[in-house]
């Protein structure tokens, strides 16, 4: 659908109207699109589920090579780090925010590690960050959220666990989830993603765009 000039002018100046930048399926059946859609019928969503899957340097397949996937990764990181910025460019004074599924979370993760400015809060749902993250005083204060599965084979809990530590360290405003299930989203996933979309967004100077 082409927005016409008029419609992306009215889009613009809706300041209370969030972006969401969605690291997962947004396909139909989808719980999380479906989540994001009833909460916040009237955000602006860019999807980026393609691309993701196969620049994951943490799947056990690619840890054999870790220097070149993880260069590869940092540039698909650097990519997308653009886009994202391209895409707030459009729609200034507005929150931005970002979740992630799975592989999808870790690219976020890999995101907003390096460019927390980008996002106003994010939702790490069962990432896998199996790289030790340089420290980054722009996280302080940053609302996350991190899910895991306290028997997720592809995830261990302790590398989200040793995650959670390190944001909080950043002095994050991080708060953390570990269902009792694998490697799905658990329902007790899905309440606490809904409580963290719905809570009052309090800009800190973050989110800004240069």
């Amino acid at each position: 659908m082409t927005i016409s000039r008029f419609d992306e002018q009215v889009e613009r100046f809706r300041h209370d109207v969030p972006i969401v930048f969605a690291f997962c399926d947004p396909g139909p059946d989808d719980p999380i699109a479906g989540l994001i859609a009833s909460i916040l019928p009237d955000a602006k969503v860019f999807s980026f589920n393609k691309g993701t899957r196969d620049t994951d340097p943490a799947r056990p397949s690619r840890l054999s090579g870790a220097m070149p996937d993880m260069q590869a990764f940092a540039a698909h990181v650097e990519d997308l780090a653009t886009v994202v910025t391209d895409k707030r460019r459009l729609y200034p004074g507005r929150a931005a925010y970002g979740i992630g599924c799975t592989t999808g979370a870790t690219v976020l993760t890999a995101l907003l590690i390096k460019h927390p400015d980008l996002f106003d809060r994010a939702a790490l749902l069962h990432p896998l960050v199996a790289w030790t993250p340089p420290g980054n005083a722009g996280l302080a204060g940053k609302p996350v959220l991190v899910t895991g599965g306290q028997d997720d084979p592809a995830r261990p809990l302790a590398l989200t666990e040793r995650l959670v530590d390190y944001l909080a360290g950043q002095k994050a405003d991080v708060r953390a989830l570990y269902n009792r299930g694998g490697h799905e989203i658990g329902p007790e996933e899905m309440m606490a993603l809904r409580e963290f979309l719905e809570e009052p967004i309090v800009r800190r100077g973050a989110g800004r765009v240069g």
